[in-house]
């Protein structure tokens, strides 16, 4: 009420009033005076008042703004944090749904051992490691991915939810158990009497697994009861596990085992594959490129089976078919992988066909991947390397690169040996190419752990006896030559390549087109036959017909060095020298050290008259590595032009 009267008096209209104001004036004298000033001090004291009632509206005005902004606020928070804690249960819930792996609970053992230190707790912390330790060494050799191996550490902490008398710790593992994949390992150790004791194990879903043995053999029975329960947890790298241990007839039982009980058909073609490496292994390869293919049958999405294929197909020489399952691996899907080669384990088999295609289309800049792929230490990496460089007549850079491989830590003696023989090759210099194919294919022989002596023999053979064979052919051992590329399989690409080189050697240009004829036949898509060819034909003056070849070579693969080198010198010796410089300009993008292609790149800027190019490219030539009779060639060509 009383802040409508202050309201009823501050509204227009209110004041002197005039009527009582003019009877004021015409009553005249001090009492219309003293009205007046009455009147007028009305007036101010109205003024002063609504002064003072504007400001306290206008504060009552902004505490009302600010209390509703504070209530906003507040509202806002209220509703984050309901958000937050939304997400936390949501993020919660994910990450228990997504629990796996393989969680050890607490063992139980008989008083004295516990007295001596070796309870329950301790046991299983032992098969824990054990596990543990098995998982790294499966891991190391493979690019499949595992579950985690832990012990389980829920009493560790006890923060306790109020009002419930439940833990954080337990909560969260009922959750992991309620919505999650994680398996659940318990053990009891018992003694049998007479110094005997049993330890057993239980992992969910699987019968309980005894391993009995004296008391002093208790670490041995936990390594294989961590084995076995490996095996049951994780049967993939189980296999992978014994092959790293070089225990390679228990890898080919285990590998025999997950094929009859691996479920959906990603994981059986998977099984397929394993199965197949571990037939390979026992020395069956062309059995184990059939159960490699029957994975491919039954999930033809699934990487695995079209990657072993590949290796094996490339290994036994048959490049057409290594080259048509690198290719069939790269559009592959991640979701259709099984579970263990999702993700890194699908790019890392990718990266691997990528370079293996590479490799058989003589694109080796990007070649890499195949050594690499599924990973390399310092050495190796440099070996790798090395290799290449002197695929691309990089004789300096791949000696550099070896160098880099011996200084960076132990290196394989074979690997030195094949790097060192392919060099020798580049520069022609037979008997020292023969000595190192010698030292390699020795060592390429050696005993490895368990496995098979056949698959050694195998791996030895078609890695070195092509070569070897056209080496001794150089060194003019033909009869030794013949006996080494006779034995050679008729479906072996580059050994039906090397039988032609042989011939040619011999100068039996017949027989030498047979064999490469033969050896495009088998591999239509590969260009190094059509590029030897080439190279024979031009030997014996069919310059038309070593363009044809190395035209053709050029199709199937475009960044291989030497069709195009060698189509320019082709070129040059039809006259065409203008025409040679840009198949010399582009075969220099794939080997830019061969000093033989800046030699015949100066020649031809000789012949066409532009000889400040071609000193440059004989000044090139010069610093890089060059034959004997090359040398003479450059000689030649610096002492007329100086």
């Amino acid at each position: 009420m009383a802040e409508e009267s202050e309201r009823d008096i501050a509204k227009p209209g209110s004041g002197p009033d005039p009527m009582a104001r003019e009877f004021a004036m015409a009553a005249g004298g001090e009492d219309a005076r003293e009205y007046l000033r009455e009147q007028i001090e009305l007036t101010r004291l109205q003024k002063e008042n609504l002064i003072e009632l504007n400001a306290f509206e206008l504060s009552h005005l902004r505490w009302r703004s600010f209390n509703d902004r504070m209530k906003g606020a507040m509202q806002i928070m209220l509703v984050a944090v309901g958000a937050l804690i939304v997400v936390a249960i949501g993020a919660a819930v994910w990450n228990a749904g997504r629990a796996s792996g393989l969680v050890v609970d607490a063992f139980s053992a008989p008083p004295d051992f516990e007295s001596r230190g070796m309870g329950g707790d301790v046991i299983a912390g032992d098969v824990t490691d054990r596990i543990a330790a098995i998982r790294a060494t499966a891991l190391g050799v493979t690019f499949s991915s595992s579950g985690d191996v832990n012990k389980d550490r829920s009493k560790d902490i006890k923060v306790e939810i109020p009002e419930t008398g439940v833990s954080i710790s337990e909560a969260w593992r009922y959750l992991r158990s309620w919505l999650g994949h994680e398996r659940h390992l318990t053990g009891s150790l018992r003694e049998l009497g007479q110094g005997q004791i049993a330890l057993a194990v239980s992992l969910d879903g699987v019968d309980t697994i005894t391993e009995s043995g004296s008391s002093s053999e208790l670490a041995k029975l936990e390594q294989k009861a961590a084995e076995d329960v490996f095996g049951e947890f994780d049967p993939v790298n189980h296999i992978n596990y014994f092959t790293a241990q070089g225990r390679f007839p228990e890898a080919y039982a285990a590998a025999e085992r997950y094929v009859t009980v691996a479920q959906g058909s990603a994981a059986r073609a998977h099984a397929y594959e394993l199965y197949s490496f571990a037939t390979a292994r026992s020395g069956e390869v062309d059995l184990a490129i059939r159960r490699a293919r029957v994975g491919i049958e039954i999930d033809p999405q699934v990487a695995a089976g079209h990657y072993v294929t590949m290796r094996l197909d490339f290994g036994l020489g048959r490049f057409e078919d290594a080259l048509r399952e690198a290719r069939a691996t790269l559009p592959l899907r991640n979701e259709d992988q099984p579970t263990q080669h999702q993700g890194a384990a699908l790019a890392k088999i990718q990266t691997y066909a990528r370079g293996t295609i590479a490799l058989l289309l003589g694109d080796f800049a990007n070649a890499d991947g195949r050594y690499c792929a599924f990973g390399c230490d310092d050495s190796e990496r440099f070996l790798a390397r090395a290799a290449l460089a002197v695929s691309r007549h990089d004789v300096a850079g791949s000696r550099l690169e070896l160098a880099e491989a011996q200084a960076a830590g132990p290196v394989d003696p074979e690997n030195v040996a094949a790097t060192r023989y392919l060099i020798d090759m580049e520069l022609g210099d037979w008997p020292a190419a023969i000595a190192d194919a010698t030292s390699a294919r020795v060592i390429a022989r050696a005993p490895q752990g368990d496995m098979s002596r056949r698959i050694i023999d195998v791996v030895a053979f078609h890695d070195y006896r092509p070569e070897f064979a056209v080496t001794e052919a150089h060194a003019g051992w033909f009869a030794a030559a013949h006996r080494d590329i006779d034995a050679t399989p008729g479906d072996c690409v580059p050994c039906e390549a090397a039988r032609g080189d042989i011939d040619a050697v011999e100068k039996k240009p017949a027989a030498a087109a047979w064999w490469y004829a033969r050896a495009i036949r088998d591999a239509p898509s590969v260009p190094f036959a059509y590029t030897k060819w080439g190279a024979k034909l031009m030997a014996k003056g069919d310059y038309d017909g070593a363009i044809v070849k190395f035209a053709q070579a050029n199709a199937k693969g475009p960044h291989f060095a030497d069709p195009l080198e060698m189509w320019g010198e082709a070129l040059m010796q039809e006259n065409r020298s203008d025409l040679a410089l840009t198949k010399f300009e582009e075969a220099d993008k794939y080997a830019p050290n061969w000093g033989r292609l800046h030699l015949k790149w100066g020649e031809a800027l000789g012949y066409v008259g532009r000889m400040d190019e071609a000193r440059k490219q004989f000044a090139i030539a010069a610093g890089l590595d060059l034959s004997a009779a090359d040398k003479t060639s450059l000689a030649k060509w610096t002492a007329l032009h100086v």
